[in-house]
């Protein structure tokens, strides 16, 4: 969806927080207990569509793996507890006492108590990830089978992929509209990728409003929709590829740029050649981005060793934000930017129309994948890289 910052993809590490559903204010407490969550800091963020705030913090001081965080919510909301090692877990957060217990490395086996929207939450993101992985699967299985049996034969199911990815798709809005949380709701919504596919479903974001009217998240998801309906974005969105740039084609060689780095040091994209490349186009203004980045790093420690690499494209427009986020996220490649935001150079080179974005080239230099995400980016590496 164009310039529209929605949320995260499947994989994610998930648990869970509050005891109400609905938007009740009051106090809460986090009371975890996770075997190998490493020892330091431990961070309670809250998520909004355009930004990450810091609520407490509080540390892990052995290998029991207990911590405590308090605080107070006005409504319920989307957080996440982040660990020194960049392992998160996701949290629908209202007023009331939870505790998690578990194992950090092992998310689908913790377990969560006073939590009925996080134990929703939970379930959904188990689902669309394994959702996911299949069509990943069949995805690939059908491009081994591209050129290799007549059109009359292949079509057909193709035609089957796309009609599972749309029910893949409309299962975000079915949960949208049946939850008794609104901070899910927001979640499911934006899980979708297609803009064309968002607005023939108005009825579901129209519905919200009505159940929801005060919450901010709704409010401000229906805000950006509204933005993006008025500014006639949907106009190109065809296909259920809108919303990949349209500068970038898989089998292409990726156009070169130049631009300065966090020295002011010009880096051509064409000096990576000879390795694989991820260039990764984010922003520290992007709350989307910023929850992708633990999956970027988790990637680049597991292969840069193995001939790769990350190039990070900055949409920022403030030099110290951008250079703070770097610094916060652990993103210890290389990073450009020409500080220009929406206007920059790479935008209209390669059509960039919502962020984050990334394409992964291979050492010639050529497009090999476009989009990749979550748990699709190490599967992706895992297929190229031996």
């Amino acid at each position: 969806m164009k310039k529209v910052l929605l949320w995260f993809a499947a994989g994610l590490l998930i648990a869970g927080i509050g005891c109400n559903t609905q938007s009740e204010k009051g106090e809460f407490k986090i009371e975890g207990h996770l075997s190998n969550a490493p020892v330091g800091p431990v961070v309670l963020e809250e998520l909004t569509l355009d930004n990450v705030k810091v609520v407490d913090s509080t540390t892990v001081k052995d290998a029991s793996g207990k911590f405590t965080l308090k605080g107070s919510v006005p409504e319920q909301g989307l957080y996440r507890v982040v660990f020194p090692n960049n392992k998160f877990i996701l949290l629908s957060l209202d007023a009331g006492t939870m505790k998690i217990e578990g194992d950090l490395n092992k998310p689908d086996e913790m377990k969560f108590s006073g939590s009925e929207a996080t134990t929703e939450l939970q379930q959904f993101m188990k689902d669309i990830s394994a959702q996911s992985i299949v069509l990943t699967e069949e995805m690939r299985r059908l491009d081994s089978l591209h050129g290799t049996m007549p059109d009359s034969l292949f079509q057909p199911q193709v035609a089957a992929f796309q009609q599972k990815e749309k029910d893949f798709e409309n299962g975000f809005f079915i949960l949208a509209d049946k939850t008794k949380n609104p901070a899910n709701a927001v979640f499911a919504l934006s899980q979708v990728r297609n803009g064309e596919e968002f607005m023939a479903h108005k009825q579901v974001l129209t519905n919200l409003t009505t159940r929801f009217p005060k919450n901010t998240l709704v409010k401000s998801m229906t805000s950006k929709i509204a933005e993006l309906e008025k500014a006639g974005a949907t106009s190109d969105a065809g296909s259920a590829d809108a919303d990949t740039p349209s500068g970038m084609k898989v089998g292409e060689v990726a156009k070169d740029f130049t631009l300065p780095d966090v020295s002011g040091k010009n880096v051509s994209l064409s000096s990576f050649k000879g390795k694989f490349v991820l260039v990764d186009f984010w922003a520290s203004w992007c709350g989307p981005c910023r929850q992708e980045n633990p999956n970027v790093v988790s990637v680049y420690n597991q292969f840069k060793n193995k001939n790769f690499t990350v190039l990070g494209v900055s949409l920022d427009k403030s030099k110290d934000k951008w250079l703070q986020a770097i610094k916060d996220d652990g993103l210890t490649w290389t990073h450009v930017s020409d500080l220009k935001q929406w206007d920059a150079a790479v935008v209209s080179l390669y059509g960039i129309n919502a962020i984050p974005t990334n394409m992964l080239l291979d050492p010639q230099g050529k497009i090999i994948a476009i989009g990749l995400r979550g748990p699709a980016l190490e599967a992706k590496l895992k297929e190229v890289i031996k």
